[in-house]
């Protein structure tokens, strides 16, 4: 009896030791360790944020999300989201010169720590807490008296741009496009009947084109039968042309001693007129012996043909001269 009493509290022990195994094992040895919470305060939608989500630095996990809850303003109605985080400080440490210093969070808040919420999955659309340093942005704190130190909430990045697309008038720019479908159809009707239309007209005008091909075809064939018969032509004429100048070449080769020695005779022939030019020059120049002779013969000339001018008139008044003498009456 004693033995089995023994036997059953060993296994309770045994069983409570595995317990606290497990809890320590599941609490990532975190029972033992210092947590930091803080809080952020959310005035806008925190649709896809949970209890357990991740809160990250820079992609690296530091914490996770403890708590959400909602405050409204009793008089203006205004809600607001605080959301209690719990940080680990062993995965967030400051590191100075020599030594680790301890997790001050509102010394980081007035530096610029800043908590964002981030999109984990476009797809599931859950969201994660995102802390980063943002100098130079507003810091605007609530106090609620928890005594838990604040870190300042920063708008989503893409929160305006959802805003604006949600200000839109989706359901008139959805009509428009509907209006704008059904006119773009009936436009692409107009052209299918345009395109079928200038489908038959061109399938006439291929055939007037093919007709006409055909005709430009034995045009082309008949001009160039013309062409190869004047080529032939105009080969034989070249050839013609080249015998005659090779037969001028060669009566121009044997004339040419003939030629020379004909240009050497009409060149002394010119040298010859040239100096007898030169002499009739000296004898008729006014100075020369030659030219008072010369103008003396011209007068007797003169006189001659005077005289021969009178016979011949005597003739011609009276035939009868010649045997009778030349006696007027």
């Amino acid at each position: 009896m004693k033995r089995n009493a023994l036997l059953i509290g060993a296994f309770v022990l045994f069983a409570l030791a595995m317990m606290v195994a497990g809890v320590l094992w599941l609490s990532g040895n975190t029972l033992f360790k210092k947590q930091v919470e803080a809080m952020i305060y959310y005035k806008g939608n925190v649709s896809g944020l949970y209890v357990g989500a991740p809160v990250t630095f820079r992609g690296v996990t530091v914490g996770q999300v403890e708590e959400i809850g909602i405050y409204v303003d009793r008089d203006t109605l205004k809600a607001m989201v605080p959301v209690r985080i719990r940080l680990q400080p062993d995965a967030l440490r400051l590191k100075r010169a020599g030594a680790d210093s301890a997790l001050d969070l509102p010394t980081l808040v007035q530096r610029g720590l800043r908590a964002r919420l981030v999109a984990q999955s476009f797809v599931t659309g859950q969201k994660s807490i995102e802390l980063d340093f943002v100098p130079n942005t507003p810091s605007t704190l609530v106090s609620d008296g928890s005594g838990k130190p604040e870190i300042p909430a920063l708008a989503e990045r893409f929160g305006a741009l959802i805003d604006q697309v949600a200000d839109l008038p989706l359901r008139d720019t959805v009509q428009e496009v509907r209006d704008t479908v059904k006119e773009l159809r009936g436009t692409l009707t107009a052209v299918q009947r345009t395109l079928d239309a200038t489908q038959a007209v061109l399938t006439g005008a291929s055939n007037e084109v093919a007709q006409t091909g055909r005709d430009s075809r034995a045009t082309l064939q008949a001009a160039t039968d013309a062409v190869r018969e004047v080529q032939k032509s105009t080969t034989a004429t070249l050839a013609a042309i080249q015998q005659l100048s090779d037969e001028t070449r060669g009566t121009v080769a044997a004339a040419r001693p003939e030629l020379q020695r004909t240009l050497v005779g009409a060149r002394e022939a010119a040298e010859s007129a040239r100096v007898a030019m030169n002499r009739v020059s000296e004898l008729t120049a006014p100075n020369a012996s030659l030219r008072g002779d010369l103008d003396a013969a011209m007068r007797d000339l003169s006189q001659a043909a005077r005289g021969l001018r009178d016979w011949s008139e005597l003739l011609e008044e009276k035939p009868n001269a010649v045997i009778f003498g030349n006696k007027r009456e």
